[in-house]
């Protein structure tokens, strides 16, 4: 390939969303950023196409200004999508984002030597869909790499459906840096960095943070282990740094963690964290996207959350039942919950901002189970959500979850999402899930009164 004058071009494009609903619960491009830092700082030209951008003139103009809220969270622009052939439901299928033809003429505008499209959800893949066949309709001669969580656990689906050039689906630096040597593009130096590309437009309303990769737990329904092999312990002052980037350059004052396994060797990373935040005397508010575990969740750590600006407390609960812990995760002890709650309230967090998880829908679980587990979290006085199933590719549950499952859950990813049911059977019906989803609304208003 013939470079062009100048630096390399590389561009960043984050699809849109094929959805039944979505809701910006600070849904950010992180991994394919801290990508586009690595070659920026490598000497590239780096550009970012956002399929999500919620604030797009042209798009809001068509489809009206999406409801969002003063923490970065909020909604995206909607318009109605057909169901794709052979998927039937009664729930109004959609696609969130840009308008096509404004992704299209940015994606012109940038006249890249290289693209790289991130996914999501596995079922999130009509978006990559379309990026990529932006990309290629527009430059058909210019590489396409599609990558992220959909690309690594599908990979082989990935390549079809979508048409790239590349799916990165092992090391991804390796992956990445022969791809490059494939076409006689640059090096990016070094390894990939733990902070993300800054750009205000990404990062002004609400930053994302991580400490620590990976997870030390396997457990049978989570895809963590697959994503990042090992447990990866995180330097505080690398995290440090990267909220201070925001907050300075941008003012960004909303962060939410995007670790699986935030809490894990505590007094190494997560409260060494929040002491520098306490020791800047910085007014910023954290939240938890995902449940921390609840075993990890000690007296000093709750107190330095509170203080450090935690608004809210997530926590992985998934069943009262041992044998669901047994079987399944083997994560902590029944009464973790009681102690957890508790602590969290001597700390100062108010019951109405303290959720537990509830997981149900798995492969023959009977719906009494998640009753009771949901009456035993509500209990301690605090809110609970429904965490409901998804069959995830590769992960100890997939293959029985094939076995059980309807749908064709190896040919149609749209059939991993819980809008589905996919799991469904006489001992966990769809009226009996309603019944639970009901169940928690009424528990929680509760809080209220």
């Amino acid at each position: 390939m013939v470079i062009k004058s100048g630096k390399p071009r590389l561009l960043l494009f984050q699809p849109p969303i094929y959805e039944f609903a979505l809701f910006d619960l600070f849904l950010k491009p992180y991994g394919l950023l801290r990508i586009g830092r690595w070659f920026a700082e490598s000497g590239y030209d780096v550009f970012f196409v956002n399929g999500l951008d919620y604030n797009d003139s042209e798009t809001k103009d068509l489809l009206g200004v999406p409801r969002r809220n003063s923490n970065g969270t909020g909604k995206f622009p909607r318009m109605r999508a057909p169901l794709p052939v052979g998927v039937e439901s009664e729930r109004y299928f959609g696609r969130y984002g840009v308008l096509a033809e404004v992704l299209e003429r940015k994606v012109k505008e940038v006249n890249p030597d290289l693209i790289f499209v991130t996914s999501g959800m596995t079922y999130w893949y009509h978006g990559v869909i379309e990026a990529v066949e932006i990309s290629k309709r527009i430059f058909p001669n210019i590489p396409v790499i599609v990558g992220g969580i959909y690309a690594k656990l599908m990979p082989h689906h990935c390549k079809v459906s979508t048409g790239a050039d590349y799916v990165v689906s092992g090391n991804t630096e390796e992956e990445i840096i022969g791809i490059l040597k494939n076409h006689f593009l640059p090096l990016p130096v070094g390894n990939i960095p733990n902070k993300p590309l800054l750009l205000e437009e990404v990062w002004k309303s609400a930053g994302v943070l991580r400490l620590n990769e990976g997870c030390p737990f396997h457990c049978d329904y989570c895809a963590s282990g697959l994503l990042c092999k090992n447990f990866i312990q995180g330097k505080a002052e690398i995290a440090f740094e990267s909220l201070l980037e925001m907050y300075e350059r941008f003012g960004t004052r909303n962060f939410a963690f995007y670790d699986d396994a935030l809490l894990v060797n505590g007094s190494k990373s997560i409260k060494p964290f929040l002491e520098l935040v306490l020791m800047k005397n910085l007014s910023v508010d954290f939240y938890l996207p995902n449940a921390v575990h609840l075993q990890f969740l000690d007296r000093e750590t709750a107190f330095l959350m509170k203080r450090a600006g935690f608004r809210e407390i997530r926590l992985g609960y998934e069943s009262s039942s041992r044998d669901f812990h047994t079987n399944y995760d083997d994560k902590f002890p029944k009464d973790d919950l009681y102690r957890v709650v508790e602590t969290l309230k001597e700390a100062g967090f108010s019951k109405k901002n303290i959720s537990a998880y509830v997981l149900g829908g798995l492969p023959e679980q009977p719906w009494q189970e998640v009753e009771l587990s949901i009456r035993a979290a509500a209990s301690t006085g605090i809110k609970v959500s429904l965490a409901e199933y998804s069959p995830v590719p590769r992960t100890p549950l997939w293959k029985k979850s094939m076995n059980l499952c309807p749908f064709p859950l190896d040919k149609e990813p749209l059939f991993h999402n819980n809008s589905f049911f996919p799991m469904k059977w006489e001992g966990f019906t769809v009226e009996n899930m309603n019944y639970l989803k009901k169940l928690i609304r009424d528990l929680n208003k509760s809080l209220l009164v």
